[in-house]
């Protein structure tokens, strides 16, 4: 070890008595060089001592060690303290690598020490942010719900005030039996009660339908329209009431009038629907007659105040007309067993044949038939998907050789509702594809197709924002085609109440020649009493 230091020690005295020498050691590298002043003798023997075999250990240069004698441990003599407090010297070396692994171990155990403190302050942060956030989750969801039971009570107490003549009871029905009548299910009673069962007030609704039109109005959809008909800009476009109750035990009524603006201006009542719906039947069967939209694809049987938007679909008009394929005649559904354990609805309908877009309309000597196979799943408990297909067929207008037409639907329907934020969040994707063949001679048949797909996304409580993407051929003439883009807002101001502005872009080739037009529509709806919901 280059440039070790000379260290002196001097020995004074051992047992009382003195040396009669001092003696300097001094060290250089590894070794020992002893030099005497005077000859040092052994204390005990007399004998001269030899140098000391022993390294020395790094001590602090120019620095001089007094041992009186007395002091030395186990009572060695002379030079013997040098070799003790040095020892060996491979001795001293073990003892520093040792102490170096000693310090290592200490350093890094602090080290570790101090990674497992910061990881804990840093988890015990994430638990707080965590708890934070939780706690802030729990007070939106308790604001909402108390706005939620706000609004439900004011329902009740908005029924309790509409319904005040309830099913009159006699001595054989039970006190419980007409609220489950209400509901559309009843035990049957004894028939000669049956005739007590019927509520003196049904419930009854009046819903005002307000537009405004922007834009050149549209023509040439049908050959009869080919010169622009002169709506008005504003208009009150249809008005409609409502009138629903359970009849008896079997079954409930529900009538629906309307009063529609023509294009001359004038108004017309019609009744709109009007059935009898038989509710109680066996083997998980459902009757009704009356006047009633078919059950074909979903848009056909929207009303006009229940449209996600302000008109119907291009291939619904084109294909049924602007009131859909609606008539008089009988219905019967059956809910389908199946393995999936799922929703599944088979409808069959009877109607008169009085559609004049693809059917025999005011010519109709026969009847319409259509049939529809409804698919409904949850895909999770936010989501659901409604699958249906649907076929409707019947004489057309050239009944003279027995001609008739045919239409084929495919519909799909996709919902989501956020399970956290239902009332403020939704979404709702609705797509159909309409084939029609419509024979017109003996060799002639019209094929032609038609489709829409239509989003809609509630963003907020009251707000939501719609697109459709319209295509349809014409049933009468498939070389006659229109493309139309839609998009809009709808602001629910209440739940009997609703603003709705929309857009739409048409281009194509009608009856009339091509078309390149831009519509703007502004819709107001408002409900007065109670209606009943409409099928989901």
């Amino acid at each position: 070890m280059p440039g070790l230091p000379a260290v002196a020690f001097a020995a004074s005295q051992h047992n009382g008595r003195k040396t009669n020498s001092d003696y300097s050691v001094s060290c250089l590298r590894t070794e020992f060089d002893i030099s005497y002043r005077s000859r040092a003798r052994d204390f005990n023997t007399g004998s001269l001592r030899p140098a000391c075999p022993a390294g020395c250990l790094l001590i602090q240069a120019n620095t001089t060690f007094i041992f009186p004698a007395k002091t030395i441990i186990g009572q060695q003599r002379g030079l013997s303290i040098i070799q003790w407090i040095y020892g060996d010297r491979q001795m001293n070396i073990r003892a520093i690598k040792y102490g170096f692994y000693f310090l290592t171990i200490l350093l890094f155990a602090g080290a570790g020490r101090a990674e497992q403190v910061n990881a804990a302050d840093s988890e015990m942060q994430s638990l707080r942010g965590q708890v934070a956030e939780l706690q802030q989750q729990m007070k939106d969801a308790n604001e909402r719900h108390t706005e939620e039971i706000k609004l439900l009570r004011e329902e009740i107490e908005l029924l309790k005030q509409n319904q005040t003549g309830t099913a009159k009871e006699t001595k054989t029905i039970e006190p419980s039996q007409p609220p489950t009548a209400a509901a559309g299910y009843i035990e049957k009673p004894q028939a000669a009660a049956s005739s007590g069962f019927q509520s003196s007030n049904p419930d009854i609704s009046a819903i005002g339908d307000f537009i405004f039109h922007g834009g050149p109005t549209p023509r040439g959809e049908t050959p009869d329209t080919i010169a622009a008909s002169k709506t008005a800009k504003a208009q009150l476009r249809e008005v409609e009431f409502g009138f629903s109750n359970p009849v008896d035990p079997y079954g409930r009524a529900d009538l629906i009038l309307s009063i529609e603006r023509q294009d001359n201006g004038e108004y017309k009542p019609d009744i709109e629907e009007g059935y009898f719906t038989y509710t109680d039947l066996p083997y998980d069967l459902q009757a009704r007659f009356g006047k009633f939209y078919s059950v074909f694809g979903k848009a056909n049987m929207f009303h006009t105040h229940a449209m996600p938007w302000v008109d119907r679909p291009n291939v619904i008009r084109k294909f049924f007309g602007d009131e859909g394929l609606n008539d008089g005649g009988g219905e019967i559904s059956w809910l389908v067993p199946n393995p999936w354990d799922n929703y599944m609805q088979l409808t069959f309908d009877v109607q008169n044949n009085g559609n004049e877009a693809v059917f025999a309309g005011d010519q109709a000597h026969s009847l319409m038939y259509v049939t529809h196979l409804k698919n409904f799943f949850d895909i999770d408990k936010a989501s659901s998907i409604e699958l249906g297909e649907s076929f409707a067929t019947g004489d057309n207008a050239n009944t003279d050789g027995g001609h008739r037409s045919n239409v084929e639907g495919l519909d799909l329907t996709y919902k989501w509702r956020d399970p956290q934020y239902g009332l403020y969040k939704s979404l709702t994707w609705m797509n159909e594809i309409l084939f029609s063949q419509k024979e017109e001679g003996a060799e002639d048949t019209v094929n032609s197709h038609g489709m829409y797909s239509s989003m809609e996304y509630q963003f907020n409580r009251e707000w939501s924002v719609f697109g459709r993407y319209d295509y349809t051929q014409f049933p009468d003439n498939s070389g006659l085609h229109e493309t139309s883009y839609t998009t809009g807002l709808t602001f629910h101001q209440s739940e009997f109440m609703f603003w709705r502005v929309q857009f739409e872009h048409t281009y194509g080739e009608n009856y009339a020649g091509n078309v390149n037009r831009n519509e703007i529509w502004l819709q107001a709806d408002f409900l007065i009493g109670l209606h009943p919901a409409h099928q989901y």
